[in-house]
């Protein structure tokens, strides 16, 4: 595969927090055992101050408010906000490149392990495409772990939102050509990203992925979930749309020989896990290469080319449902021979032939449908 928002902080009486905040400062509260509670803006006019404060395993708990900051962890916290529409991590005017030269709103590093629940981090960037422009919302990097759960990561753009190669992915997870990370990301709204929605990059990097909504950006071309060069993972339970080549984007195309294709979910890595999922209205719902990947029960929808692309190794796809697109199907052979199995899959509403192969190169693509 060639391959804004500040509410007014009189009206809702919080502290929007900048570069300069002014907060009142209180002890951090000890739990029974030994960690401490540290809140902000109580304690601490900033989470990272209050981050910079924390002895590992302490807890972080933010109250209401926007706040305009970089955060940059390296130790074992945990942060909860009051909720993904009440607490904000506000990408700032400058962000500071991080330890593999990419920006990020945060970055999580150095073998760390944090939780990160109830609140959103959310662009746009300041930079453009040529200076400052926004790597990722969420970075995960150096052997750390990230737990996020009913969170929300949005508006991961520059200004203005423009086609950049690989920046502004909404959770970047691992390095290349070294390094590691890894993720459990639950009950997570992800939505306009100008990258990708989550990309898992680099072997021994690993994610697992479940009740998370992933939602591409609807004026440039989007991929929703990509675990690429040796990423691994699951997604389960999840529903990714609307990931699709959209102008300006001269490369992108319905030929898989000769230009690029978006979907709702890309991996390369066996043993990847795309399972009970919902696709709508992606480019391709599923675009798969080299084997080894578990397909099953998966609800796929008006997918503007292909249900499912299934490239250059063997496959076995199991009783997912197809509706809509060109194809519902694609075996696609380009390096090697290629072979795929559809067991019970239901493929309905196609303008053209429910499974279709693509051969180049002097390989040859088959498809065995059994009912």
């Amino acid at each position: 595969m060639p391959n804004p928002l500040i509410r007014t902080a009189a009206r809702l009486g919080l502290c929007v927090i900048t570069a300069i905040a002014v907060c009142p400062l209180a002890p951090a509260s000890a739990s029974a055992d030994g960690s401490h509670n540290l809140v902000v803006p109580r304690d601490y006019p900033t989470i990272q101050a209050a981050v910079n404060a924390a002895d590992p395993g302490d807890r972080i708990t933010v109250q209401p408010g926007i706040y305009r900051e970089q955060v940059v962890i390296g130790k074992y916290v945990s942060i909860t906000g009051s909720g993904d529409r009440k607490t904000t991590i506000q990408a700032p005017q400058t962000l500071t490149p991080g330890d593999d030269g990419g920006t990020s709103i945060v970055e999580i590093h150095d073998g760390a392990s944090v939780a990160l629940s109830r609140l959103a981090v959310s662009g746009p960037g300041s930079g453009t495409c040529d200076n400052g422009a926004l790597g990722s919302g969420i970075r995960v990097l150096g052997g750390a772990h990230l737990d996020l759960d009913h969170a929300a990561v949005t508006h991961i753009t520059d200004t203005p939102a423009a086609p950049c190669f690989r920046s502004a992915n909404a959770i970047l997870i691992g390095d290349v050509p070294t390094g590691t990370g890894s993720a459990t990301i639950h009950n997570t709204k992800i939505t306009d990203y100008q990258g990708a929605g989550v990309v898992v990059l680099n072997e021994g990097s690993t994610a697992t992925i479940e009740n998370t909504t992933v939602t591409g950006h609807p004026k440039l071309s989007t991929d929703g979930i990509e675990f690429v060069a040796g990423g691994v993972g699951r997604v389960t339970r999840s529903t990714v749309s609307d990931n699709q080549c959209r102008e300006p984007d001269p490369g992108c195309g319905p030929d898989f020989f000769n230009e690029f294709q978006h979907a709702g979910i890309v991996a390369d890595t066996p043993g990847t896990v795309v399972q009970h999922n919902r696709l709508v209205g992606n480019q391709v719902g599923i675009y798969v290469a080299g084997g080894g990947i578990d397909i099953g029960h998966n609800d796929i929808q008006r997918s503007s080319y292909v249900g499912i692309a299934l490239q250059d190794g063997s496959f076995t796809v199991r009783k997912d449902r197809i509706r809509g697109g060109v194809h519902g199907v694609a075996v696609v052979a380009a390096s090697v021979d290629t072979h795929a199995v559809l067991d019970g899959v239901r493929i309905t509403q196609t303008s053209g032939a429910p499974v279709e192969t693509f051969e180049c190169c002097g390989f040859t693509a088959t498809a065995t449908v059994n009912p």
